[in-house]
């Protein structure tokens, strides 16, 4: 059904469904609506983020039709689930690039991301993407004309975490990082600005990506170490398995994550008790601080248009925040809007800040923010800043 947004409810999302009812379809518009797109692994090991992103999207779509959408044309996204498939997510933005398709919102994972830049297909396409999913070091350099970088990247979240760890003194530092790109990306970072401080880790170990089977070994790797701390480089879903294991073998080291260790799904996949005191890098202000300006205006938003059963969370927040500066570059550049000016448009968002979070973009710099703070998963699951 269409309403202003191409979507199914939160529920189905949640259970990464959505992509699979939308995935390949070719959807209907009206005339003189601006379509916006979003290819994500909507089933799959990130298939929680994916449908969190989503859901922010929807929710600042939602709040821009009701405010008579941009240049006075209603806004549709189209959903599409590349299965956490690099060929897949390709072969999706191929086919968007044919259609009148704006732009692309919050595409998560690693390979696919690689394998679209290796391929040159946003720059092939003219096609915008703003805000990908993760923030490592080599989706963002060299940068690609068509590519916009919402969030802080990786390095600032692992510098963030590094010099965090050693002004409480932690002296032994392990990484546990999925087999994946931004995993490999991401010890890399972290053993680098180790050196810097004459340090290096005690361990390095992979976590296979659909290996849980496998858990107990990487533990006893790590147990051998006797590390002060171990960094954990996953996605939310896997980095909850790796609590829930490293806590039942007895494991007592402090652990801490970059952003994608959501709390939420650490709480939900390792139970409350064994994911508190994790220490979570953070590249969007607190979701529950109303004070900010733009989470002010996300909590409204969410109370007059979110889907029934939508709690806000620091992903949907990401989302929302991502899709705004879309829309404010839709409208700077003017009715006759299309795929060149608006990337014009997005050069153009110049220190720009919406509320408590600004990004700066220019021609020549497409990495938006580099804010990062660092939260506690307490008690009942609540972050503590």
């Amino acid at each position: 059904m269409k309403v202003g947004v191409f979507s199914i409810s939160p529920g189905a999302l949640r259970c990464g469904l959505a992509g699979l009812a939308l995935s390949g379809s070719v959807l209907a518009h009206a005339a003189g609506e601006y379509v916006l797109a979003h290819v994500a692994p909507f089933t799959g090991p990130v298939a929680f983020e994916a449908a969190e992103y989503n859901a922010g999207i929807r929710l600042a779509l939602k709040a821009a039709n009701a405010a008579g959408g941009v240049h006075g044309r209603q806004l549709v996204l189209r959903s599409e689930d590349d299965g956490y498939n690099p060929d897949k997510s390709v072969a999706l933005f191929n086919q968007l690039g044919a259609t009148e398709t704006l732009a692309a919102l919050m595409p998560v994972g690693s390979p696919a991301m690689t394998k679209m830049l290796k391929a040159h297909v946003p720059e092939a396409l003219k096609l915008p993407i703003v805000g990908v999913i993760p923030g490592a070091e080599p989706l963002r350099t060299p940068l690609d004309p068509y590519v916009f970088h919402v969030r802080a990247g990786d390095l600032d979240q692992y510098r963030k975490l590094v010099d965090h760890a050693l002004t409480t003194g932690v002296k032994r530092v392990a990484v546990a990082y999925a087999d994946l790109p931004f995993g490999a990306a991401g010890l890399a970072a972290i053993d680098s600005m180790l050196k810097k401080h004459s340090m290096q880790a005690v361990a390095r170990v992979a976590i296979p990506v659909d290996g849980k089977a496998k858990l107990p070994d990487v533990m006893n790797a790590l147990a051998k170490a006797t590390p002060d701390i171990v960094f954990v480089i996953s996605p939310a879903q896997l980095a909850g398995d790796f609590i829930k294991v490293f806590r039942a073998m007895g494991m007592t080291a402090q652990l801490g994550m970059p952003s994608y260790g959501n709390a939420e799904t650490l709480c939900q996949v390792a139970g409350n008790d064994a994911a508190r005191g994790t220490i979570v890098a953070q590249v969007m202000p607190n979701v529950t601080n109303t004070a900010i300006p733009i989470v002010r205006r996300f909590q409204d938003d969410l109370r007059k248009y979110g889907e029934k059963g939508m709690r806000p969370t620091i992903f949907q927040l990401e989302a929302y925040v991502t899709t705004q500066f879309t829309l404010d570059a839709m409208r700077r550049a003017g009715p006759g809007l299309n795929r060149a000016r608006l990337t014009l448009a997005l050069d153009s968002l110049k220190k720009y800040d919406l509320g408590g979070f600004a990004v700066d973009f220019s021609a020549t710099k497409h990495t938006g923010s580099d804010f990062v703070d660092i939260s506690i998963v307490g008690r009942d699951c609540r972050l503590i800043f």
